[in-house]
C-alpha cells in the first residue's frame, strides 16, 4: 500500500510539473510577442484572443470529461458541425428559436447516445466507434442535408445570431460568458457528482471500476452525450461569429488536433484518471497564445500547422514520460 501512495504521489508530482512548464512558456511567449509584434499587448487584441479561445475551451471541457475517464471522442468536431447546421436550417426556415434548440439539441444527444452504445454496449473502442460516428455524420448532412455543399450561410439579422455573436450585457460577449458556463457546468460534473466520480474511477482503472459494481455503461452514456452538447455550443458560437457554417473545419483536422493538444498540454493524461477545468485554462492559454501571435506575425496557416503539430508531439512525448502506461492500462486497450 505504501508503494502504491508513493506512485500516486510521483505521479501527480510529475503532473504539476508540466502545468508549470506550459505556465512557464505560456509567459515566455506573452512577453515575446509583446515586444516583437506591434499591436499583440493591447487591450482590443486581448479581448479578441478571449474570445476566439472561447469555442476551443467550450471543445476542450468535452474533450477533457472523455479522456479522464479514459476515452477518445473524434467526432467532436462532426458533432459540433453538424449541430450548428441543425440549428441553422430550422432558423432559416423561420422556427422559433426555442423550438429550434430543442429539436437541435435532443438530434445531438442522439448521436452522443449512439457513441456510447457502441463503446458501452457493444464494447467498440472509443477511437474506433467515434470515428465511424465522425464519418456517418459527415457524409450525411454534407450529401443529404446541404446536396453537396460546404458551406451554410447564416443571416446575420436572425435574433439568434445577433445573440450569439453580440454581448450578452454590455462589455461581456456571449461567446465569454459561455465559455465560462461551461468551465462551471464541467466543474460541476466532475466534482460535484456521483457520475464524476464513477468518471475518474473508470480513467484510474476501468476493470476495477466496472468489478466493484460502478455503474460504467451509464456514465459512458453522461460522458458522449455531455460531450456532444459541448460541441454543439461550440459550434453555435462559431457559426453566429463567422456568419456560416464550414465542413471543411472537419475534414481539414486541424481543430481536432487543437482540442487534444490542449487537453494533454494542460496536463489531463491520456491514459486517463486525472485532470479538471484548471488543466484545460492552461492547454488554452497556450495555444491561444501562440495562435494570435503567429496570426499577427503574417505566419501561414501551413506554417502554423507544422509548428502546432510540433507541439502536440512533444506534447504527447511529454505525456508518456509523465504518465506512463502500466500493463493494466495496455490490457484494457479503450482507447
Amino acid at each position: 500500500m505504501a508503494e502504491i501512495l508513493s506512485m500516486l504521489r510521483t505521479s501527480k508530482r510529475k503532473g504539476r510539473l508540466l502545468e508549470i512548464v506550459v505556465m512557464a512558456v505560456t509567459v515566455a511567449l506573452v512577453a515575446a510577442f509583446s515586444i516583437a509584434v506591434d499591436g499583440f499587448a493591447t487591450p482590443g487584441n486581448l479581448e479578441i484572443i478571449l474570445s476566439n479561445s472561447a469555442s476551443l475551451v467550450i471543445l476542450g471541457c468535452g474533450m477533457a470529461v472523455v479522456i479522464i475517464s479514459r476515452g477518445l471522442d473524434l467526432s467532436l468536431i462532426a458533432v459540433m458541425v453538424a449541430g450548428a447546421t441543425t440549428f441553422s436550417i430550422f432558423i432559416n426556415a423561420d422556427i422559433p428559436v426555442v423550438t429550434a434548440l430543442v429539436l437541435t439539441v435532443a438530434a445531438m444527444a442522439m448521436v452522443g447516445l449512439a457513441n456510447a452504445w457502441l463503446i458501452a454496449y457493444v464494447e467498440i473502442p472509443a477511437m474506433l466507434a467515434t470515428l465511424a460516428s465522425a464519418m456517418a455524420v459527415t457524409g450525411f448532412f454534407r450529401f443529404a442535408i446541404l446536396r453537396g455543399e460546404f458551406l451554410l450561410l447564416l443571416s446575420k439579422d436572425n435574433p439568434a445570431v445577433i445573440f450569439l455573436s453580440g454581448d450578452i450585457v454590455p462589455g461581456l460577449p456571449t461567446p465569454v460568458a459561455l465559455m465560462v458556463a461551461a468551465l462551471i457546468v464541467t466543474w460541476v460534473l466532475l466534482r460535484g457528482t456521483a457520475a464524476g466520480r464513477t468518471i475518474y474511477a473508470m480513467g484510474d482503472n476501468f476493470q476495477a471500476a466496472r468489478l466493484t459494481g460502478l455503474p460504467v455503461r451509464t456514465t459512458t452514456i453522461v460522458v458522449y452525450v455531455f460531450a456532444a452538447m459541448m460541441a454543439l455550443c461550440a459550434g453555435l458560437v462559431t457559426s453566429a461569429a463567422s456568419g456560416a457554417v464550414d465542413f471543411r473545419t472537419v475534414t481539414n483536422g486541424t481543430l481536432l488536433f487543437e482540442v487534444v493538444l490542449v487537453v494533454v498540454l494542460g496536463g489531463i493524461p491520456l491514459r486517463g484518471g486525472r485532470g479538471g477545468v484548471w488543466n484545460i485554462v492552461i492547454g488554452v492559454a497556450l495555444i491561444a497564445v501562440l495562435r494570435n501571435g503567429m496570426t499577427l506575425m503574417n505566419f501561414t496557416s501551413q506554417t502554423q500547422d507544422v509548428l502546432k503539430g510540433l507541439v502536440l508531439m512533444v506534447a504527447i512525448v511529454a505525456d508518456n514520460y509523465l504518465n506512463p502506461r502500466d500493463t493494466e492500462t495496455d490490457a484494457v486497450g479503450d482507447l
